[in-house]
């Protein structure tokens, strides 16, 4: 492929990647909440377990099982809903409790980062708004060619919003004093804990009109 081209869908890549990272949902109030309460590592590591997620999805959408992904999703939407708002809940209330102990950067080790990652990629796949957004973007993962180039720039565009993210969080929280930290850290998971209960109503309500 020529070396244009190679670049062209590495941009096109990276703008999808970039554009499905950056709404501030679930994933991005997580990353903000562990960034204050942990450290700017802490919500790097969790937007990197989002970006391994994204890569996963746009690796799925090029081998053409994009198909078969949205009628699996379609037929246990309900389902991956009720996960992911427990799985926000249960995040929220962890972090709730731990708030008030606000941790330095120097406290976090190697466990807890990896920890932290994988629980990233497990509420990340189980966030259909992350599968509907890939869903938006099929058409772009049409050229098998570009195959390669599409699916790493996905993950780096992805990469790219959790260090802007993380860092801006970051450079905020080394200017709070730890009475401030840790009321912002609380805020942060409160407000996680508001839309695990907003899913979960709304996989409620779906699910009555189902009925």
């Amino acid at each position: 492929m020529p070396f244009a081209q190679t670049i062209a869908a590495l941009a096109s890549g990276a703008g999808i990647g970039f554009t499905v990272a950056a709404p501030i949902g679930p994933m991005g109030m997580l990353c903000v909440q562990r960034t204050l309460a942990c450290s700017t590592a802490a919500g790097l590591v969790t937007g990197l377990g989002a970006a391994t997620v994204h890569l996963a999805y746009s690796a799925i959408a090029i081998i053409g099982l994009g198909s078969l992904a949205q009628t699996w999703m379609q037929a246990n939407g309900l389902a991956l809903g009720a996960l992911s708002g427990v799985a926000m809940l249960w995040f929220a209330v962890r972090a709730h409790r731990s708030g008030n102990s606000v941790r330095r950067a120097g406290e976090i080790d190697r466990t807890r980062l990896t920890r932290a990652y994988l629980s990233a990629i497990a509420i990340g796949f189980s966030n259909p708004m992350t599968i509907v957004l890939f869903f938006a973007a099929s058409n772009a993962f049409a050229n098998q060619s570009a195959a390669p180039s599409l699916v790493a720039g996905v993950f780096l565009g992805s990469t790219a919003w959790w260090i802007i993210l993380s860092t801006v969080v970051g450079t905020a929280r080394s200017r709070f004093d730890a009475n401030t930290l840790a009321l912002s850290s609380q805020l942060a998971s409160l407000m996680l804990l508001f839309l695990g209960v907003f899913t979960l109503l709304r996989i409620a309500v779906k699910a009555l009109s189902n009925a």
